[in-house]
Order: C-alpha cells, then sequence, then structure tokens
C-alpha cells in the first residue's frame, strides 16, 4: 500500500523552483492579459482608449490593474502628454522590448499548434536583433 504525503509537504515549493529562469519569467509576465498587452505595445505607443477597443475581451478594470503591474515591473512607460484634455500613452521599456524575441517565438509556436493570429513585429523591427 502506497502512503501519500501530508498535505503540508504537497504544498511546499521546491527550492528549485525559486532559482529557475522560467518559472520567475512566468510568475512576471504570466497570466491571461500582461502578454497581449506586451505584444500590442510592440506595435507602437498606445493609449487605454486604442487599447480597450484592440484588445478583444478585456474590460476596463482589468486592463487598467494590467498597465499598472507592467509599470511598476519596468515592462512599460507611462507618458503624460500635456494636451487638453491630457492623455497617457504606453509604451514599452528597453525591458519589454527585448521580450520581442520570445512574442515572436510564441507567435510562431500559436501558428504551428493553435491557430492564425494576428503579425506581431519581429524582434528585429522593435529595435532587438
Amino acid at each position: 500500500m502506497v502512503e501519500s504525503k501530508p498535505a503540508e509537504e504537497l504544498t511546499h515549493e521546491s527550492p528549485i523552483a525559486e532559482t529557475c529562469p522560467i518559472v520567475n519569467a512566468i510568475r512576471e509576465i504570466g497570466g491571461e492579459w500582461k502578454l497581449i498587452v506586451i505584444r500590442y505595445l510592440a506595435e507602437g505607443k498606445q493609449g487605454f482608449n486604442e487599447l480597450m477597443k484592440t484588445i478583444p475581451d478585456v474590460n476596463s478594470k482589468t486592463l487598467a490593474a494590467t498597465l499598472k503591474y507592467l509599470e511598476e515591473k519596468n515592462i512599460i512607460n507611462r507618458e503624460v502628454e500635456s494636451t487638453r484634455p491630457f492623455r497617457v500613452k504606453y509604451s514599452l521599456t528597453e525591458k519589454g522590448i527585448s521580450l520581442g524575441e520570445a512574442i515572436t517565438d510564441l507567435k510562431k509556436w500559436g501558428e504551428q499548434w493553435v491557430g492564425k493570429t494576428k503579425p506581431v513585429k519581429s524582434a528585429e523591427a522593435m529595435g532587438h536583433a
């Protein structure tokens, strides 16, 4: 008869996971909306309303929270334009731009295994060669 481990042992996180770059990257940019926002900002600066129109099925509360998180993680810039009425534009930081190759690879994977997607600028076109 096989004994099962107590629940407290099952919930303990592996020390290897704490140092795994893939686990840490997924923690930073994983989730339903983060990569999608990054993907659309790879096309250039966009305002909140532009992103709302472009990203299917996102609601304003979720988009605002996602933008705030990505700004806190230094993946996107938030720039307030001094126009009347004022406008806020979002763009990728150097850290965000450096995701270009990974996003291109995800696009290729998605095309092969999931289905066709809207074109994403290549890493080179995003300034990351």
